[in-house]
């Protein structure tokens, strides 16, 4: 009987992960692109020495229906993203992130402690569309083409997260 059990466990735990792929939110939008110093963005870390380097980079707020720690606490998704070329395959990964993904000074992670949740479920009883926000080195002023945005992660156990890819707008920069 014991061959049987974990035969219907393998079974399960395939279809969770193969379930586990299609997850994502598929309505990103890039709302705005802002110049920022990495020195006065405290939820970057920065563990050398001090003061903080004063470095130009992009700030990149997009939008979701999705609650995307909600999404990422409840199948335990790492959640990370990539900004480059677009491509009929995708995002083509050209710009350095910084960390994560952020709402405010919270990263979206599926581990979370308490004190970091400060204001967020008042946020997110307002409603859709949630904002959220990633950083990448500084984007460059007249790319050679479409730039995107796209949301990626997942779980160690084959789960993925994937979302649509989203056009950052030229020009959408401001100083």
């Amino acid at each position: 009987m014991q061959p049987q059990f974990f035969a219907v466990l393998a079974a399960t735990a395939c279809a969770m992960t193969v379930a586990g792929c299609a997850r994502g939110p598929k309505d990103i939008k890039v709302v705005s692109v802002t110049e920022v110093d990495f020195k006065d963005e405290a939820q970057l870390k920065w563990s050398y020495l001090k003061p903080r380097p004063s470095i130009l980079i992009s700030r990149i707020d997009f939008s979701t229906n999705k609650d995307l720690l909600r999404l990422a606490m409840k199948y335990r998704y790492n959640v990370s993203f990539m900004v480059g070329s677009c491509t009929r395959d995708g995002v083509k990964e050209a710009v350095r992130p910084y960390s994560g993904v952020y709402w405010g000074k919270l990263r979206i992670r599926y581990r979370v402690e308490d004190k970091e949740l400060l204001g967020y479920a008042e946020a997110i009883a307002k409603g859709p569309p949630f904002t959220y926000q990633v950083y990448v080195d500084r984007l460059p002023p007249n790319p050679p083409g479409p730039m995107c945005f796209t949301l990626a992660g997942g779980t160690m156990f084959g789960g993925s997260l994937q979302s649509n890819d989203a056009v950052i707008p030229i020009g959408s920069s401001t100083p």
